[in-house]
């Protein structure tokens, strides 16, 4: 069996097991990130009676961006060190286990945003070509994912509390994201500062398509890959450099 074959069998097998495990089965894929971002609409869009009219699909485009990153990121930094047993065991490539935990919630981001799509059809929003530049912004925050993802999954088995480091600045993030508001809303002066995190970027291209019938701007794509790439070329490195030392710190 060849990686790409180890790889797709994991997947695969850690999508069937929390299917498995839970009396929801795959419907809780659908549940939980609908309560998720319910419970946000409810604080920000009623509560704090945040945004206008439009702020149910503005809201939920940045929510389910964001939760993909977010589950990917949070399952992939802890992957190696919650493989311990198998990690000891055989030799596998360090990589494909954050990798099956990212390409495990890409399927079932695939699934939440269909279903957005259809609540875009619902409310009204008409699809046009430019849906098409879902297909680059896709692809851009995937591979923002995978390079977030095995930077913190090669570096977490050497320091664990770092898992605890990660989870903070996540929750910080998710504030600074752009979810709940518009980047239009940060002066002028500092906005630039607040775009230098790539998910304000990412939710904006995503808003961009499907609210605005607009193409994603180039040019901030091209920054998420510049921001990604020197964080993924670190990663693999770093791993491939400890692929031994790996098993002895799970001891």
């Amino acid at each position: 069996m060849n990686y790409k074959e180890i790889l797709l069998y994991g997947v695969y097998s850690d999508l069937r097991t929390e299917v498995a495990r839970r009396f929801l089965g795959f419907l809780w894929w659908i549940i939980e990130p609908v309560m998720y971002m319910a419970t946000f609409y409810l604080v920000f869009g009623l509560a704090l009676r945040q945004g206008g009219p439009d702020y149910v699909p503005f809201l939920l485009t940045g929510m389910i961006a964001w939760k993909w990153f977010d589950g990917s990121v949070r399952q992939a930094s802890v992957a190696i060190s919650s493989n311990s047993g198998l990690v000891q065991q055989i030799y596998v490539p360090k990589s494909l286990f954050p990798l099956i935990q990212i390409f495990s919630n890409t399927f079932k981001f695939f699934i939440i945003l269909l279903l957005l799509l259809l609540f875009m059809l619902v409310i009204g929003k008409r699809p046009s070509l430019h849906w098409l530049g879902l297909v680059p912004i896709i692809l851009t925050q995937l591979y923002l994912i995978i390079a977030f993802g095995l930077l913190l999954a090669s570096v977490i088995p050497f320091a664990q509390d770092l898992k605890h480091v990660v989870d903070n600045a996540l929750m910080l993030m998710m504030f600074l994201s752009g979810i709940f508001f518009s980047a239009e809303r940060i002066p002028e002066s500092v906005r630039w500062l607040f775009e230098l995190n790539p998910m304000v970027l990412v939710i904006d291209a995503y808003r961009a398509v499907l609210l605005n019938n607009q193409w994603p701007d180039a040019m901030h794509l091209l920054y998420i890959v510049a921001v990604a790439t020197p964080a993924l070329a670190f990663a693999l490195l770093f791993i491939h450099k400890n692929e031994r030392r790996y098993p002895k710190l799970m001891l």
